[in-house]
C-alpha cells in the first residue's frame, strides 16, 4: 500500500496519527478511543477522515469504499 501524506498537521495530530497506525483491532481503537477527551475524539475521526480521503486520491488502488471497509474491519463507524 502507498503511504499516505498530510500535510500542515501538528505535532499532536502527529502523534495520534502514529498511535492510530499500531492498532490493529477494534478492540484496541476502542481501548485507546474511550481515553480522549472530547477534542481529541473530535481530532480522531477527522483525522480518520483525512486519511481516507488521502487514499482516495492517490494511485494507491484504493477508492474511498475500500478504505472505509478497512476501517470498519477493526470497528470503525464510517
Amino acid at each position: 500500500m502507498s503511504r499516505v501524506h498530510l500535510t500542515g498537521l501538528t505535532k499532536e495530530q502527529c502523534d495520534m496519527l502514529d498511535i492510530l497506525w499500531t492498532l490493529d483491532t477494534k478492540e484496541k481503537f476502542f481501548e485507546y478511543f474511550e481515553t480522549l477527551n472530547e477534542d481529541q475524539m473530535s481530532m480522531c475521526l477527522t483525522l480518520q477522515e483525512m486519511v481516507l480521503q488521502e487514499m482516495a486520491e492517490t494511485n494507491s488502488g484504493y477508492s474511498p469504499d475500500t478504505a472505509k471497509n478497512m476501517l470498519r474491519k477493526i470497528g470503525v463507524k464510517v
